[in-house]
């Protein structure tokens, strides 16, 4: 009976093989699928054929049933399909620029994706599949499990079943190239008949291929027996410091992925990972980790990594770019020292280093080069953060170089790029485009609001404009959302600013222990905004007060405001540095002081207009109006100068060209009329006359003179 029932059961399994495998086709966004459904579990095998694709199944040849390939696909990339006679696998004709990856659903159901675009570097179904051999009968009867080999290959378990005899590559034979190729002979030819380029025999001599073309060829440093150098000594790159570079070839970033859907590729990444055994394959992991970088899933690309067991060499730069790629700190980052070397090491470098000053080695075009390589998601999301390590050592053009490179590319460029611009206009002496630009932004709720209204209120204080309390308002509450975090300073600064702009300056100089590095802008807003009763408050010093951190500039105009409210002294603490400040500006003081002695000190060697009416000034403070009125005319002041005139009483020149009635009051007390010729033939009684005559023409110019001004 157990005999019977093990027959029974060897017929119906042979039975369950031999059954009918209906092809299932569809049409998807980048793709078409084959789908088979096998009896039972199989061994499979897929490789490129003439025309296509193969797929084989190892055993009992299946039965495929074709009759609905076609039912609801075209033959836009699947052209053809039928089982071969030979081989008895199933044939799979393609007509467009695509590649096959084959997948197993779950035991038994066998997908088929017809993908656009070209393989993934390395796919094992680009290879050909061979037909069975003495050399390779094993490997037929066995099935050739490509999973099993690629593992094998990765534990250094050689190639042992892998079929033989594989065609060597062959170089192209693409008419479009001849006239490359002739170029570049003629070329070659040239610098070698000017001494320029070497043209010899590596050491020691590489033999041709087996299947290589005899033929001559050009190629750029892999053909066979010649060799181009430029005669310099060969150096593995090194870094400022001393240690090597990091190869670039281990930073392609743009090689990990293509311009397929994201969601193509992802299934792509993340098939095969797990390999016979509960294996997982070391190369599928790699690409995994490779292609989440590549869209910028710094912890996603973590997670796999601790997901799954990982050896490769690499494991170091990966965790670091995953964190830099994320815009998180990395203290032990493996690109640290690499910012001044020649390969995309430098851009890492530069973005793992937050600390970077005027004055850091660094390589900026190296920088610039691997930046503007990267997939223009990664330029968009890395961008501000290069710009900004640029900017704090001090390259503005390179920042712009970032800016550009992101720009140039089609589509929206985001908001985190429009603060990137903000800032680079805020670095180029242009608030008022800041503004522009990030007024925009504070409309939109979004993860860049609260530095866009940061970034406001810095713009509209450079500027030395009001801010209105409702960004005053939202700046608090910006505040208490980054308290604790590395941003909290920068908040804390802008609120500062921001509450002094507004007219709050009690505020702002209380909370001026928390943001010392607001001082100097504190100062320039109280000068320019500043109302009287503030500047009171604040910029009256105490007489044993420290000298306020505040620029030159501002400390003269808090200086101007308090001279403009009667504060002479209080002025003059504001320069202690008497050399330093504006002479015009240190005479009024002092004349305010009643200090004119040192007013005309301060004017030393001042000829102009202004000063020679404060000099003058000075003299009639000092009691020296005839000077003054000397000044005044060579000042080209003539009201001021008859004024000095009039005090001086020098009634002979106020008599000659003073106004009316000064004028004939002047003329009539300068000096008594001369006598007649004939007056001393007149007697007594006549002189009398002419006397009481002349006092009665001096009384009636002193009473047209009082006349003249007004009562008090």
């Amino acid at each position: 009976m157990i005999r019977m029932a093990v027959v029974l059961w060897v017929l119906l399994a042979g039975h369950l093989v031999a059954a009918p495998v209906l092809v299932k086709t569809g049409e998807h966004d980048g793709f078409t699928r084959l789908v088979m459904e096998f009896p039972t579990s199989v061994e499979w095998q897929m490789g490129r054929s003439a025309d296509g694709y193969e797929l084989r199944v190892t055993g009992q040849p299946a039965n495929y049933d074709l009759s609905e390939a076609f039912k609801l696909i075209g033959k836009s990339r699947l052209a053809a399909i039928w089982v071969d006679a030979q081989t008895a696998g199933l044939r799979i004709g393609i007509a467009c620029g695509c590649h096959a990856m084959p997948f197993e659903f779950r035991p038994g159901i066998v997908v088929i994706d017809l993908r656009d675009g070209p393989p993934p570097n390395g796919s094992s179904f680009e290879q050909p599949l061979y037909p069975e051999t003495p050399d390779n009968k094993a490997v037929a009867e066995g099935g050739y499990d490509w999973q099993k080999q690629a593992l094998a290959e990765l534990r250094g378990e050689g190639a042992a079943n892998t079929p033989k005899d594989r065609l060597a590559s062959l170089p192209s034979s693409d008419p479009a190239l001849q006239s490359l190729r002739e170029s570049l002979l003629h070329q070659l030819g040239r610098g070698a008949s000017q001494g320029i380029v070497d043209i010899g025999h590596p050491s020691p001599p590489q033999p041709l291929p087996p299947q290589e073309f005899a033929s001559a060829r050009v190629s750029l440093g892999e053909l066979p027996g010649v060799s181009v150098t430029n005669g310099l000594s060969r150096h593995t790159g090194l870094a400022a410091d001393g240690q090597t570079c990091i190869a670039g070839d281990q930073l392609d970033l743009t090689s990990w992925g293509d311009e397929r859907p994201v969601h193509h590729q992802m299934a792509e990444a993340m098939a095969g990972l797990v390999g016979e055994f509960d294996q997982p394959n070391a190369e599928a992991l790699r690409k995994a980790i490779r292609f989440h970088l590549f869209i910028g899933f710094g912890i996603e690309a973590r997670q796999l990594m601790r997901a799954f067991p990982v050896t490769d060499s690499e494991a170091a730069l990966w965790t670091s770019l995953a964190r830099l790629v994320d815009a998180e700190p990395d203290p032990s980052s493996a690109f640290i020292g690499q910012a001044a070397c020649d390969t995309p090491a430098a851009l890492w470098a530069l973005l793992a280093d937050p600390a970077l000053q005027a004055g850091a080695k660094i390589n900026a075009d190296a920088a610039y080069l691997a930046f503007s390589a990267l997939p223009i998601a990664l330029r968009r999301h890395l961008g501000p953060a290069l710009a900004d390590r640029f900017l704090a050592v001090g390259d503005r053009a390179s920042a712009a170089k970032v800016r550009d490179a992101i720009l140039r590319a089609p589509g929206m460029a985001g908001p985190r790029v429009d603060l990137m611009q903000a800032q680079l206009d805020m670095t180029n002496a242009d608030p008022a485009a800041a503004e522009s630009r990030l007024n925009t932004l504070v409309t939109d709720s979004g993860p860049e609001t609260p530095s866009a209204l940061v970034g406001l209120a810095t713009a509209r204080v450079a500027q030395a404009l009001p801010v209105t309390p409702d960004l005053v308002t939202a700046l608090e509450a910006v505040l208490r959302e980054r308290a604790g975090t590395e941003n909290e300073a920068e908040t804390r600064h802008a609120l500062l600013l921001a509450r002094a702009a507004s007219g709050d300056f009690d505020t702002a100089f209380e909370s001026l222990p928390d943001a010392r590095d607001a001082e100097p802008q504190l100062w320039r807003l109280l000068s320019k905004l500043g109302q009287d009763d503030a500047i009171l408050r604040h910029a009256v010093l105490a007489t044993d007060a420290l000298q306020p951190r505040a620029p030159s500039d501002t400390a003269a105009n808090l200086a101007q405001r308090l001279l403009d409210l009667g504060l002479a002294e209080n002025a003059l603490r504001w320069l202690p540095d008497a050399s330093a400040a504006d002479p015009l500006m240190l005479a009024q003081i002092h004349l305010q002081r009643r200090d004119g002695r040192s007013a005309l000190a301060a004017l030393t060697g001042l000829d102009t207009p202004e000063a020679l009416a404060l000099r003058a000034q000075a003299m009639q403070q000092l009691g020296d109006e005839a000077a003054a009125a000397r000044l005044y005319a060579k000042a080209g002041d003539s009201t001021a100068e008859l004024n000095a005139v009039h005090r001086a009483q020098d009634w002979a020149d106020l008599g000659q060209r003073g106004a009316e009635p000064w004028k004939s009051a002047a003329a009539a007390v300068a000096a008594p009329k001369a006598p007649a010729p004939d007056a001393k033939a007149e007697g007594p009684l006549a002189q009398g006359h002419e006397l009481v005559a002349a006092a009665a023409e001096t009384r009636a110019a002193v009473a047209a003179l009082l006349n003249s001004v007004a009562a008090p």
